[in-house]
């Protein structure tokens, strides 16, 4: 048969793809960043290892990279120890190639690894797992269907994940109250049945815990749930007499009656989803916005059966995965924390190791931050950018000038691969086998259809020959794709039932925990995975007033980009990008459609064309990801989940540089 099937390298919904061997004909993409795909392999690409000689990158033999890495690596973990040495994991790699590279990391004697989830859903994945067990989402997306009422907070999914955006008009077409909160009358918004304006970013948290104490109020919460399947209960109640209606009123400007409304609707439905995005997450008070979600959830007794879900929608296709892989600073494979000597000891005969390194690493914004002070030694950057993905571009800059040794693995080339001392060219999602894993914790097989171009290999084939040229003790000799995964399946208790062969056979692939048979995709139905096997209630914080100075800048996504600057057309400078003003705002400042504007924060200055708009709040600029906006957002300060506020940049000034008499067009790159 020519055509095999593949997994969409995009967003995390995770759509099957299908590509003719022989044609390269694809089907199956049911959005528009699926149907780029057939370009999408060819541009870029790096087509042999390069080293660095003097100032320029040469080609060279796969030989000599392997042996010069370990060789530098030797010397580095010999002189500074294992924990100079940081990897940044890649959240569009499989879990096999994730996997090798955490156990690279730790064998090495290194914690500080980290991927993508730190830019985008570190404080559900931390919340998640503290309150409920796992750092995942709880029910798979078809099960939305089963909601009678969606509540979607900071998340905009027509554009983010378009097929997504399908199930979720299929179930308000039949009968789902679907209700929206924002900041801007998103696409989605207005699609929704009841739209509520916030009025600042980040006021999220105070929203639902003013929702919370509407359902207390009108004795809506679920009291069945609560006694039998939760604890902390009495506290978490007691912690919302600060959330009077009035300071409700004052704080978000929102009237008393509509959160009343809004409660009574979703309380009443009986059956309830929540959705949330980095609307939600990429906020100082991002934690407590996530507690506070499944604080709601509790209350309502809206976990752990169909209908009943909390949905923390992953960007990339395979964040979850890298996270159930390890390739996280505080966590094992599966999800057991690194201090745990038990956890380790067990991974210690697994692998025939020595000791592993006990204390948590670094994340990704502390390893740049500690690299940009000669701290770190050596880079492993694996499939990201993060000139272009991680906030302040002089402050990425200075981390990758700074750092001794930088290895980047990637299928083309990129910004920060100018700053490389090697340059591993490798494979891109067509090109090799493995598994990976979607927002909803589905495990899906993608087979290799095409030979990659020229010398590349896949990252597995690349981290194997290293681990074996550095002579690391627990390090063996991988075969393929396979070999990793079914030592997966002995090492990751959730995983254990999702062999090579199981998943090759599987068309709609397999949901973790998956033990020796797999379960219910539904999480919780029995209890919960926390030590008491109960859901815990957190304490909220008390309401703080939002109000600022001046501007904020917030980030948004287009539907024809993906992620950093990967759009589908023709290039475009950031000029070409609209930035989104409130029309009020715009006529104080002397701004119309179409001008030119300079935008400064604290971190530096960046070109803008104007769009005027009604449906985003005052004081608000909000500015497309894909511009390469994160040159002027900051790297700090850093929430508790250790994730920078880029939905909330400190804007020093907005500047009008030119005047336009024509409405921006966007140009898509």
């Amino acid at each position: 048969m020519a055509e095999l099937r593949t997994v969409c390298p995009f967003c995390g919904f995770g759509c099957a793809i299908y590509i003719d061997k022989e044609t390269g004909a694809i089907s199956g993409g049911s959005c528009v960043k699926g149907f780029s795909l057939k370009n999408f392999m060819k541009e870029g690409r790096i087509f042999t290892p390069l080293a660095r000689v003097g100032r320029r990158l040469s080609e060279a033999s796969w030989t000599t990279v392997i042996l010069s890495i370990a060789s530098e690596l030797k010397k580095i973990v010999k002189v500074y120890g294992g924990d100079s040495i940081a990897f940044l994991g890649c959240s569009k790699c499989t879990n096999e190639e994730n996997y090798l590279l955490q156990k690279l990391a730790r064998l090495i004697g290194s914690n500080n690894i980290d991927n993508s989830v730190r830019l985008c859903h570190a404080s559900s994945f931390k919340v998640l797992s503290d309150r409920l067990g796992f750092g995942a989402q709880t029910n798979p997306f078809d099960d939305l269907l089963h909601s009678r009422a969606i509540l979607i907070l900071g998340y905009n999914p027509v554009v983010s994940h378009p097929p997504l955006a399908s199930i979720l008009l299929q179930a308000r077409n039949k009968g789902a109250e679907l209700i929206v909160v924002d900041i801007r009358e998103s696409e989605t918004a207005k699609m929704a049945n009841t739209f509520v304006r916030l009025w600042s970013p980040g006021l999220d948290y105070m929203f639902l815990n003013c929702l919370a104490k509407a359902v207390v109020l009108q004795g809506l919460h679920n009291r069945e749930f609560v006694e039998k399947r939760t604890e902390g209960f009495e506290e978490f109640l007691n912690s919302l007499e600060h959330y009077t209606p009035s300071t409700c009123e004052e704080v978000l400007k929102i009237p008393w009656s509509t959160v009343i409304r809004v409660a009574e609707s979703f309380a009443s439905a009986g059956c309830g989803s929540i959705l949330w995005g980095m609307g939600v997450t990429q906020h100082i008070q991002s934690v407590e916005a996530v507690e506070a979600i499944v604080n709601l959830a509790l209350l309502l007794g809206y976990v752990g059966k169909r209908g009943c879900g909390l949905y923390p929608v992953r960007g990339q296709n395979n964040v979850q995965g890298a996270c159930d892989m390890g390739a996280l600073p505080d966590y094992l494979p599966g999800y057991e924390r690194v201090e745990d000597s038990e956890a380790r000891k067990r991974l210690e005969v697994l692998w025939n190791s020595s000791e592993l390194p006990e204390k948590p690493g670094l994340t990704a914004i502390e390893i740049l931050e500690a690299a940009s002070r000669g701290k770190i030694r050596a880079l492993f950057i694996i499939g990201e950018n993060p000139l272009r993905s991680h906030p302040n571009e002089e402050f990425v800059r200075k981390a990758l000038r700074n750092t001794e040794l930088v290895v980047i693995s990637d299928a083309r080339f990129s910004e920060t691969s100018s700053y490389a001392d090697f340059l591993i060219a490798v494979a891109t999602w067509a090109e090799k086998e493995g598994s990976y894993t979607n927002s909803e914790r589905k495990v899906r097989w993608s087979f290799k259809v095409f030979d990659p171009p020229g010398k590349a290999v896949p990252d597995w084939l690349f981290l194997t020959l290293l681990g074996n040229a550095i002579g690391l003790k627990g390090w063996r000799r991988y075969d393929s794709p396979d070999d990793i995964l079914r030592e997966v399946n002995a090492t990751v208790a959730i995983y254990r039932g999702i062999t090579p062969e199981r998943l090759k056979n599987s068309e709609k692939g397999l949901t973790w925990p998956c033990y020796d048979v797999c379960g219910d995709d539904v999480l919780y139905t029995e209890g919960f995975a926390t030590a008491s096997g109960r859901a815990r209630f957190s304490k909220v914080s008390k309401p703080v007033d939002n109000r600022f100075k001046g501007f904020r800048l917030v980030t948004y996504r287009l539907g024809e980009c993906y992620n950093t600057v990967l759009c589908l057309g023709n290039g475009a400078d950031s000029g070409a990008f609209p930035a989104l003003i409130n029309k009020l705002d715009a006529a104080e400042l002397g701004i119309a459609d179409g001008d030119e504007i300079l935008v400064t924060t604290p971190c530096g200055k960046m070109v803008f064309s104007a769009r005027v708009a009604e449906d985003i709040s005052r004081g608000i600029i909000a500015i497309p990801w894909h511009s390469g906006v994160n040159r002027i957002a900051c790297e700090v300060p850093l929430n508790d989940a250790k994730m920078p506020p880029l939905k909330s940049v400190e804007v020093l000034g907005i500047e009008l540089l030119r005047k336009c008499s024509k409405s921006p067009q966007l140009q898509l790159l």
